[in-house]
């Protein structure tokens, strides 16, 4: 691995400690957050990147997306894990150890990548793999909190 495969590496580490924190703690439902957007316009930029530099086979951009395709997965159950409540007129939630089991393992396998197909793709991807998983909790979790109101 390269030393910019490292430093994504290194800034995936950061983001995900950084990421757990916010999700293992109470914090407010918000309607809206860019920090999804943001990681994928940022993780694309990355991404081409990486890929016009490197020479990709259909292969590996296959199992690229199924990396991305799992991820989406496991974000969708860990909604689901998030316990969501109100309290003093707002929303709140918190995730437990399994929302943190689930990020650990998608990031687990998708930086596999790395070890699979083209080395460093994996690293390269990592912040468009958060973005794109990060925002899919986010649209369970307010499906969910859309449907506890309307009771």
């Amino acid at each position: 691995m390269g030393s910019n495969g490292l430093i994504n590496v290194a800034v995936a580490v950061v983001v995900l400690v950084w990421l757990l924190s916010r999700q293992l703690s109470t914090r407010p439902v918000r309607e809206r957050s860019r920090l999804g957007f943001v990681l994928i316009v940022v993780g694309v930029i990355e991404t081409v990147s990486f890929t016009s530099k490197h020479s990709l086979s259909g292969r590996d951009v296959s199992l690229l997306a199924l990396s991305l395709a799992i991820g989406v997965a496991l974000a969708a159950v860990r909604g689901f894990t998030l316990t969501v409540w109100q309290e003093g007129g707002q929303t709140l939630r918190k995730g437990g150890p399994l929302t943190a089991v689930l990020w650990i393992v998608g990031i687990g396998l998708h930086l596999l990548i790395d070890d699979v197909i083209s080395s460093g793709l994996g690293s390269a991807s990592v912040l468009l793999y958060f973005g794109i998983v990060l925002s899919v909790q986010r649209l369970v979790l307010l499906g969910r909190v859309q449907t506890a109101v309307a009771r």
